[in-house]
């Protein structure tokens, strides 16, 4: 995946549903929306040694986190230290028996406190809705939705996140895209 690109393509996303939400509410002063793209080096060299998955290391050899706070209930891309150091908390899962068997890897959440994680093995990126976390294995949801696959890869999720950007800047024919 072109990450650059996607950066680009992302921006002009933001620029332009930022320029609709002022426009409908009449405020100015929103807080923009954005993605990092400075890499933190320091970072990435632990996440190298720590046996992330590759597909995660490849994204932050590009960025090093986005925060969409204003797309539908906010989008989250969590930096590099952070994923790093969520690895050995307890409160974050790491494990998910429900959605699969494989290690799990957190790097994204929304403003709902849904987290999206994606497998070692597979680079399958799942959604974990809200729900309790024992000793890194996430015990279930409060929502309907469950826990599941969301996206095949992370290029797949991010060009999603990418989809629901442009469609929240045009206008609604039909119900938006969410995750």
């Amino acid at each position: 995946m072109d990450y650059r690109q996607w950066c680009d393509d992302m921006r002009q996303a933001i620029e332009r549903y930022m320029s609709r939400m002022q426009a409908i509410f009449g405020r100015t002063q929103l807080e923009p929306d954005t993605v990092t793209e400075e890499v933190d080096e320091a970072a990435l060299r632990k996440a190298e040694e720590s046996g992330l998955p590759p597909s995660l290391l490849e994204l932050y050899a590009s960025i090093r986190e986005a925060s969409f706070a204003n797309l539908h209930n906010a989008y989250f891309i969590h930096s590099l230290a952070w994923v790093l150091d969520s690895l050995h908390r307890p409160d974050i899962p790491a494990w998910a028996p429900e959605a699969t068997d494989e290690r799990l890897a957190v790097f994204a959440s929304d403003g709902g406190g849904r987290t999206f994680a994606v497998g070692y093995r597979s680079g399958t990126v799942f959604r974990l809705p809200v729900g309790g976390v024992v000793d890194q294995v996430y015990d279930g949801s409060i929502d309907s939705i469950g826990p599941g696959e969301i996206a095949k890869d992370i290029p797949d999720f991010l060009a999603r996140l990418l989809q629901i950007a442009r469609a929240f800047g045009d206008e609604p024919d039909e119900e938006l895209p969410v995750m």
